[in-house]
C-alpha cells in the first residue's frame, strides 16, 4: 500500500491506499495526521465518544468527508457480525442505528466506512456489480466471522462472486504487539483450525501473539476469494504512534482512525 495527500481547501489529509482498488472506487484509511485536534487526539481524530471536544471532531470529519467526496455512513459498531445494507433513501440517522460492524453499499456515490483504533478495518469492492463494503473485525469479529459473514451476504443478496472481489485491509495492530490472554486464544483456535500451524499464533513469553492481519487473509480464503485478490496493509497501529492512534498503546486516551470506499462512477471506469 501506498500514502498519498489529499489536498483540501487550507489542509492537507494523508490517506493510505491500496494498488489493488481498480479506478472507480475511491477509497483510504485515514492517518492521525491534517486534523485540528489537540493531544491527546492530535491531530485527525474522527471518534467522537472519548473525550475530545465536539467542535475539532466536526473539523475534522468535515476534512475527512471532503477526502471522501461526499458524506460516509457508519454503523454502530459493537464487535459483532452483523452489517446493514444502505437502501437508496437511507439516512446516516438510520444507518448510524443499526448495529452493525459491516456497511454495505450497492448504489453508486454511497459512502460507506469503519471506526478503527487498533481493529483491522477492511474493505471490499466487487468489481462487477459495483457492491461496496466496509468491515470493522477486531479480535471478537474475526473469531465470530464478520469478514465471512459480509462477503456471504454480498453473494446471496447482491450477487457478488468471489472471484470479483477486491479486500483492503488498512493499518491496524500488528503481531508484534497484539499480546493476548489463554481465552483469546482458545477463542482463535475455535474458530481456525488451522491457526497456530499457520503463524497467525505465536507463544511468546508472557503471553501469546496474535496475527489479525493473516487470520482475516485466512477468513477471506475460506469462503473463496484468493490471496491474490486481498492486500493488507501490515502497518501496525500501536508501533507506529506518529501515524496512528491506538487503543492498547495509549491506553483508550486516544483518537479513532476511519475508512472508506464508495463506487464514484460504473466500475471499470476512470476516477475523475
Amino acid at each position: 500500500m501506498h500514502e498519498t495527500i489529499f489536498r483540501g481547501d487550507g489542509f492537507d489529509l494523508p490517506l493510505i491506499q491500496s494498488a489493488l482498488m481498480p479506478v472507480g472506487f475511491r477509497h483510504g484509511f485515514t492517518t492521525r495526521v491534517g486534523g485540528v485536534s489537540g493531544a491527546p487526539f492530535d491531530s485527525l481524530n474522527l471518534g467522537g465518544k472519548w473525550g475530545d471536544a465536539p467542535s475539532n471532531v466536526g473539523e475534522n470529519r468535515r476534512r475527512f468527508q471532503a477526502a471522501a467526496g461526499g458524506p460516509v455512513l457508519f454503523g454502530r459498531q459493537v464487535h459483532g457480525v452483523a452489517s446493514v445494507w444502505v437502501a437508496p433513501d437511507a439516512t446516516s440517522d438510520a444507518v448510524g442505528a443499526a448495529r452493525a460492524d459491516a456497511v454495505i453499499a450497492t448504489t453508486p456515490g454511497t459512502a460507506v466506512g469503519v471506526y478503527v483504533a487498533d481493529c483491522v478495518p477492511a474493505l471490499i469492492a466487487d468489481t462487477r456489480t459495483g457492491a461496496v463494503a466496509a468491515v470493522h473485525a477486531g479480535w471478537r469479529g474475526t473469531v465470530s466471522g464478520i469478514v465471512q459473514a459480509t462477503l456471504r451476504r454480498m453473494a446471496a443478496d447482491f450477487g457478488t462472486r468471489m472471484e470479483d472481489v477486491r479486500i483492503a485491509m488498512g493499518p491496524s495492530i500488528g503481531p508484534c504487539c497484539f499480546e493476548v490472554g489463554p481465552e483469546v486464544v482458545s477463542a482463535v483456535e475455535a474458530a481456525f483450525a488451522g491457526a497456530r500451524a499457520a503463524g497467525a499464533i505465536v507463544a511468546r513469553a508472557p503471553r501469546s501473539h496474535v496475527n489479525l492481519w493473516l487470520l482475516n487473509r485466512l477468513a477471506a480464503q475460506s469462503v473463496g476469494v484468493s490471496a491474490g485478490l486481498i492486500d493488507a496493509a501490515e502497518m501496525c497501529t500501536s508501533c507506529d504512534r506518529a501515524r496512528f492512534f491506538s487503543y492498547r498503546r495509549d491506553g483508550g486516551a486516544t483518537g479513532q482512525l476511519a475508512a472508506f470506499i464508495v463506487r464514484e462512477n460504473n466500475p471499470g471506469s476512470a476516477l475523475p
